[in-house]
């Protein structure tokens, strides 16, 4: 599943990915994201990574967020919360190749990342 929502009062848009994605949830997430950047900033995204299923992500999906590419000019601060090793060595990898400032979190450090982007 692959969720995305402005939080309420806030500059920061929250993307939560979990087990399985589709093609229709990257499209729907990139088009509300598109929304919410377009209409805020600074734009500071939260994204939570806690049981994705790299597996299990429609090929279709992948092109659809590869579609994506450029929104993330228009992002100030990146906020990541994930446990998987992994990612969080794709997320420190990918911060040099983009204009925000990436920080990787544990996935119980929501309020430290929230601050953070806040602050």
């Amino acid at each position: 599943m692959l969720t995305g929502r402005q939080l309420p009062d806030s500059h920061i848009f929250e993307i939560d990915y979990a087990g399985a994605v589709d093609a229709a949830e990257f499209e729907a997430l990139r088009d509300a994201l598109s929304a919410f950047l377009d209409a805020n900033d600074p734009a500071d995204i939260l994204g939570i990574y806690s049981d994705i299923d790299l597996t299990k992500i429609e090929p279709k999906a992948l092109w659809e967020d590869l579609k994506s590419a450029g929104l993330e000019k228009k992002v100030r601060r990146a906020a990541l919360l994930t446990g998987s090793l992994m990612l969080k060595t794709l997320a420190k990898g990918a911060s040099h190749f983009i204009q925000a400032d990436v920080r990787v979190f544990g996935l119980d450090e929501r309020d430290a990342a929230l601050e953070w982007l806040n602050s």
